[in-house]
């Protein structure tokens, strides 16, 4: 078989499986969404992997794993120009400005859907590279639309399965337990000093949802908690005061209950199911961060409710018969999910098989690999931004890997001994003593060109399950 030959069974192959051969020559998108629990650390990633990207032509070294890169048929890599179709841009420069500023400062996480665009110019291999070279400039271009969405929206999709009394038992018990029962105080109380019998005023599901509200927001921001329902009272985005988010979970009976619960009911039809029916579709591919080493910090309370998020999220990654998601979206299919432990550079190299194991039993992928209509999920552990170095040190007479860094705040770089990740769920008895003592390190010294790009680990790795075989 001659090299035309073989180029043109090749060629069969690939054009059965394509659409529009006009739009590969001019250019295609894939939209990656990129989502994670709270504090994992998605503006960062997404701000690094912008930079990075744009940067990768002038050090192919940083980005080596994104096969394009690596393998030298990366042409250029640059920002879309105008708005990414009806989302707010996501503030990249602003975010790499203060990253890059002096002192150096993380950027504030975003709270709302938005969007940014990178075409990425490249040249193809295999049947679509003899296509474009018969026919063009042997040049293609990939449209990169990576959106950022908050984590939190995607715990309520189980919500669609429940009634509100049902979820309102279910909240109320979990309200009641370990650390949330001191979050949860005022809001109980408002409970127990209310009869139900009362007639439902405007006042009072105002006061029963801000009291529940701030619970949330204290469950989060001072304990570190992740299974937080309604997803959107912890972030509104552009909802803000929608009286549909002014409810609260009661107990059965009486008039407030009845007016939280038609609330509920219009919360979950009008407001869910459309982000899901609207938008989600439209991301067949995702990330998701988890801050595994946070979870393991705050304990075994919060470890917990952190493998618990984690099942809520994966509901959106399931197809199976007569389920939500597939009721949802119906021939739409989220097609690959990388759920990433972020973080690694706060480990030694020896710990960051641990902690991908980990994020990996967390996950129970085996039972969502079971079924071959769900996602494809893979998981990794990775760093956005290294902020550290490795070092040795004698602890106790035993010489022990170390991570350095500059802690937030501080004017020296120090030592940091982090402990051990265990690779499977710690038993009940090995949660007697702290695990890991981690500090939130300074970002190093970043240049706000895209020249250099930011150190990172694993990120070009990433982006290759993503969307590689969009590149190629």
């Amino acid at each position: 078989m001659s090299l035309f030959d073989r180029a043109g069974a090749g060629l069969s192959e690939w054009l059965s499986a394509v659409p529009d051969l006009a739009e590969l020559v001019r250019g295609s998108t894939v939209n990656l969404a990129v989502t994670g629990l709270s504090r994992a650390g998605k503006t960062v990633f997404i701000t690094s992997l912008v930079h990075n990207l744009l940067s990768a032509l002038h050090q192919p070294h940083r980005m080596p794993l994104l096969k394009a890169v690596g393998d030298g048929r990366l042409i250029a890599a640059r920002l879309a120009a105008g708005r990414p179709g009806d989302l707010s841009r996501f503030p990249y420069e602003r975010n790499i400005e203060r990253m890059a500023s002096s002192p150096a400062d993380w950027p504030a996480r975003t709270t709302d859907l938005s969007a940014i665009e990178v075409d990425i110019r490249f040249a193809p291999t295999g049947a679509l590279g003899f296509v474009l070279g018969t026919v063009g400039s042997g040049v293609a271009t990939l449209k990169l639309r990576i959106v950022d969405y908050p984590g939190e929206w995607l715990l309520d999709l189980p919500l669609l399965a429940q009634g509100y009394a049902q979820w309102s038992r279910a909240t109320l018990a979990l309200c009641r337990q370990g650390l949330r029962g001191e979050t949860a105080r005022d809001f109980l109380a408002f409970q127990s000093d209310r009869r139900h019998d009362q007639a439902a005023s405007e006042d009072d599901a105002r006061r029963a949802h801000d009291l529940y509200r701030r619970h949330l927001l204290a469950a989060r921001d001072r304990h570190g908690f992740s299974f937080l329902q309604p997803g959107r009272f912890l972030d509104p985005g552009s909802l803000g005061d929608d009286p549909r988010l002014c409810f609260a979970p009661l107990e059965t009976g009486g008039a407030l209950a009845a007016l939280m619960e038609r609330r509920f009911d219009a919360y979950k039809a009008e407001i869910v199911a459309p982000f899901y029916e609207r938008h989600f579709r439209n991301y067949a591919r995702q990330v998701v961060l988890v801050d595994v080493l946070g979870a393991l910090l705050a304990g075994r309370e919060v470890f917990e409710d952190t493998r618990r998020a984690i099942d809520a999220i994966l509901e959106s990654f399931r197809y199976g018969q007569g389920g939500i998601i597939g009721r949802l979206l119906g021939g739409a299919r989220i097609e690959k999910v990388l759920f990433a432990a972020t973080k690694a550079d706060h480990v030694p190299d020896v710990q960051r098989d641990h902690l991908a194991a980990l994020l990996r039993s967390m996950v129970a992928l085996s039972s969502l690999e079971a079924a071959s209509r769900n996602a494809g999920i893979e998981v990794a552990a990775l760093a956005s931004v290294v902020s550290t170095d490795e070092d040795t040190q004698v602890i106790d007479g035993h010489l022990v890997q170390v991570v350095v860094g500059k802690p937030v705040g501080s004017n020296t770089r120090a030592k940091f001994f982090v402990g051990n990740v265990p690779a499977r769920p710690p038993r009940q008895e090995a949660w007697g003593k702290p695990f890991l003592n981690i500090p939130v390190f300074e970002p190093p010294l970043i240049d706000v060109s895209p020249i250099d790009g930011i150190a990172h680990m694993n990120l070009d790795l990433a982006l290759d399950y993503l969307v590689g075989d969009r590149l190629r």
